[in-house]
């Protein structure tokens, strides 16, 4: 994670002296180490990805000759700041120091940004990495180290927009956010910037200690490199069994299985999903997302054969349900290493529309109804019966949990009186406002970024065992995960959840694709990059790396400042174990104190070096 961040929202990275950083990814299943009798199929569709098929731009960006000028050579490769969006053609980086200086714990990943500018063509791009060595003779290998390329989406200035208006105009821009790790080539067109993600996974045993290296890059018959100082410090990260930060990004597996026109719950789609759902465990996504019917949100009918659990209703009127894509599901991420939580939705949608197959029919039926109306009541004490029975078979009924999002009491009291009157030891989530007056029912709760519940109410639940966190939706301008969000947006949420006490974050979406041209135009009816925060065929994001930054931040906190008498970490022990300087700047992290003009990348560097 960097510390020297300069104030800038959304400017292009025109000048940086030396880069330091500190973070911490641990446990990671890279999106690059695929089997490769299940990579083949995503790696040989990703050959045929065209990234930055954009078309015309010069209405949008242009090249200014002036900046390029300055460029001496044809080519140069140096460092940019990571919180810093370098501009795809306007002006080359072109930062004089060739070196990054890097810091970080055992068993921590350390990221940096570097960028080719370019006055000619580049057909091939190559990145590599060096050995790490100690004066001492120790070694890092550069199997630790990865390179990924960064590339440019249409996008427009869109956020905090939750449904846009017709005849309203937003400004079309150019973003760099897709971070491909897969492939061993980029290119970069005349009078553009290629960025490189620089990714480096310090062994748990690593010796303390200062390792030297180089990352070079090479194109056209010739080669830059940059120096690499890596400082290894003697504190190590907390173990995956031992990670206090609590991740729930939403999955759509049946949007992924639309977006690669396969058919929902094949080899095929699970072989695809792979790479995505290995990049979700190594940020510690803790939640399977599954649904009663297709994915967590259905305002379609689709085919009986696609739900994720199909009712059946049969010809002499008896009800029965196939699980079989559900247990597809549920192992196939259990497999991957997310099983902590599996969070399961339908039973109050937006449209409050219930779906089965209807034998006598031959096709799917539906009814809209409330929660307290008699075939609502009827249809899901049967459903929920029989799924009970499921999990129980399975052994995942402790935990599985029955979700619902952004209800009112009306509606959350008497469906939770409903659930529990059936079997009591049902758990709930529930992402929303506020109410105190369901909090005791709810085991998973997920708070709207502007409220907070009482501290004492969140200890109390922690002692219970319960969860508490917090989200952001489409309306937050800022600190968000939309694509045009600051960088730093991402990392700052984590220290949100420090100040707050509350446990982590939750985003509604984390692959729910809807457009075809995502790789390269990711414009939509909302904000640009509120349904996903990371892209097909294997690829990550900016956002999404920089999310993973500040869960690691968190964690370091935790680590640091988080043991109480009884040596459990919680944020709550915060309060009394850290210095009075941290604890106050720790406060600042609150979206009631956010400000246009005030730097988040500057505020995480100055946490961040009294965290050290």
């Amino acid at each position: 994670m960097q510390t020297d961040i300069n104030k800038g929202d959304f400017k292009p990275a025109s000048f940086i002296l030396i880069l330091k950083f500190s973070t911490m990814q641990k446990h990671a299943l890279l999106l690059v180490t695929l089997l490769p009798f299940v990579s083949h199929l995503s790696f040989v569709q990703a050959q045929n990805v065209q990234y930055e098929n954009f078309g015309d731009i010069t209405s949008v960006s242009q090249p200014d000759q002036s900046k390029w000028q300055q460029l001496k050579t044809a080519y140069n490769f140096s460092p940019a700041d990571l919180n810093r969006r370098v501009t795809y053609n306007q002006e080359p980086v072109l930062n004089s120091p060739k070196s990054i200086n890097l810091e970080g714990w055992r068993d921590e990943d350390v990221n940096a940004q570097l960028v080719v500018s370019a006055k000619k063509d580049i057909s091939s791009l190559k990145v590599t990495i060096s050995n790490l060595a100690s004066d001492n003779g120790k070694t890092i290998d550069n199997k630790q180290c990865d390179a990924g390329f960064v590339y440019y989406v249409i996008a427009d200035n869109s956020r905090g927009i939750c449904a846009k208006k017709d005849n309203t105009s937003y400004n079309t821009i150019i973003v760099p956010d897709i971070v491909d790790y897969r492939s061993g080539s980029s290119f970069a067109k005349a009078y553009t910037n290629r960025p490189v993600w620089l990714k480096i996974r310090i062994p748990r045993d690593a010796a303390p200690g200062i390792y030297k290296g180089k990352i070079t890059a090479s194109f056209n018959g010739s080669s830059q490199s940059v120096d690499v100082l890596l400082k290894v410090s003697n504190n190590t990260m907390p173990t995956a069994e031992n990670k206090k930060f609590f991740l729930e990004l939403w999955q759509y597996p049946v949007a992924e299985a639309d977006f690669y026109k396969v058919k929902p719950w094949s080899d095929e789609h699970f072989s695809l999903m792979r790479p995505a759902m290995q990049n979700l465990r190594s940020a510690g996504e803790d939640v399977i997302t599954a649904s009663f019917f297709w994915d967590a949100f259905n305002p379609s009918t689709r085919s009986a054969d696609e739900m994720m659990i199909k009712p059946l209703k049969t010809q002499s009127g008896q009800w029965s349900y196939d699980f079989t894509n559900f247990d597809k599901w549920v192992n196939f991420m259990m497999d991957i290493g997310i099983n902590k939580q599996i969070t399961v939705f339908g039973m109050a949608p937006l449209n409050f529309k219930y779906y089965y197959y209807d034998e006598a029919q031959n096709k799917v039926e539906s009814f809209q109804q409330g929660v307290n109306g008699a075939q609502y009541r009827q249809f899901w004490t049967s459903y929920l019966n029989a799924f009970q029975k499921h999990l129980q078979e399975k052994g995942w009924f402790d935990i599985t949990t029955l979700a619902f999002s952004e209800k009112n009491p009306d509606v959350l009291k008497p469906l939770i009186g409903f659930i529990k009157s059936l079997n009591k030891n049902w758990k709930i989530s529930f992402s929303g406002k506020y109410f105190p007056e369901i909090q005791k029912d709810v085991y998973d709760y997920s708070l709207i970024s502007n409220e907070q519940i009482p501290e004492n109410t969140i200890e109390d639940r922690r002692q219970k065992g319960f969860i508490t966190t917090f989200y952001t939706s489409c309306w937050e301008r800022f600190p968000n995960t939309f694509v045009m969000s600051d960088p730093v947006d991402a990392t700052w949420l984590s220290w949100n959840a420090a100040n707050r006490n509350m446990d982590g974050y939750l985003r509604y979406a984390y692959d729910y694709w809807t457009m075809r041209n995502i790789i390269s135009d990711v414009r939509s009816n909302i904000a640009s990059g509120d349904r996903f925060l990371i892209y097909p065929y294997g690829n990550s994001s900016v956002r999404f790396e920089m999310l993973k930054d500040g869960i690691e931040d968190y964690e370091k906190i935790m680590a640091k400042f988080g043991r109480n008498a009884n040596t459990a970490a919680t944020s709550s022990a915060i309060r009394i174990n850290a210095p009075s300087g941290f604890k106050s700047t720790l406060s600042q992290f609150d979206f009631k104190k956010v400000n246009s003009n005030a730097s988040r990348s500057q505020q995480i560097r100055q946490a961040r070096a009294l965290l050290e």
